[in-house]
């Protein structure tokens, strides 16, 4: 089942005020559902609106093109990479679908994660960090306000996935301003707002040596995962010959 975004969400990822949202939705250009008093918009129309493919198989042929991706192990990689510098990470396919679960998440993530709607609006934001096409990806910030950077991960000379690494400050946010965000946050995504507050005295602000770790381990770490799974298939490869070798080897004694 497709996603549904609420108002302030596609607001956020088409930087656009809830007036211009209520004009599309009057003029036609924007299709959507109540669900009692408040609209909601199928990821469908974003991707429509930012020029992506509809086709919700898209995301079913990202997953299925990695067969029996080995997550876990991918996982425990992310969580020692995570937990060195103290950020969080999750890897994920071309359109943002998440491959693994998040790691070293921070309190602040935790309970966006914790609510449906608000681990939709972080699923949208991972799609928009990897759909961005504005040349080398470097640092982004997802919907609530927090950084990340995204490293490709090949096999076979293929790009199939991403390494996304992220929730962090890169300097000391404006506390006003940053309370008022996360009121609305916290009001958009049924979160209580002062535990929510409160997790977010806990966001890490990146020193510049902490960012440049950021930017070099990123890249090292995505083609870590590329290594295996480059020797996992290699090692499928070898035990599917010796199956071949061992269904034919009675014909040979006969």
């Amino acid at each position: 089942m497709s996603e549904l975004l609420t108002t302030k969400q596609l607001q956020d990822l088409l930087k656009i005020d809830r007036i211009t949202v209520y004009r599309m939705l009057n003029d036609g250009r924007l299709k959507g559902k109540k669900i009692g008093n408040q609209w909601r918009f199928p990821q469908s129309e974003l991707d429509r609106l930012m020029g992506v493919e509809t086709d919700d198989q898209d995301d079913k042929d990202a997953v299925e093109s990695i067969p029996d991706f080995p997550s876990g192990c991918v996982r425990e990689v992310q969580e020692i990479f995570a937990g060195i510098i103290g950020i969080g990470a999750v890897t994920v396919t071309l359109r943002g679908t998440p491959l693994t679960e998040p790691t070293n998440a921070s309190p602040f993530c935790k309970l966006m994660l914790s609510s449906e709607a608000g681990r939709q609006a972080c699923q949208s934001s991972w799609r928009r960090i990897v759909l961005d096409e504005t040349g080398e990806p470097d640092f982004q910030i997802c919907h609530a306000g927090l950084c990340y950077m995204r490293s490709p991960i090949y096999a076979e000379n293929t790009q199939i996935a991403w390494l996304i690494a992220g929730q962090y400050y890169l300097s000391s946010p404006n506390h006003e301003k940053e309370k008022e965000r996360i009121e609305q946050l916290a009001a958009e995504y049924s979160i209580p707002v002062e535990e929510l507050l409160e997790a977010a005295q806990k966001i890490p602000v990146l020193k510049k040596f902490q960012q440049e770790q950021v930017r070099e381990w990123t890249p090292k770490v995505a083609n870590t995962v590329q290594s295996i799974l480059c020797e996992r298939a290699e090692l499928m490869g070898r035990l599917q010959r010796i199956a071949e070798l061992g269904s034919i080897s009675p014909s040979l004694t006969k």
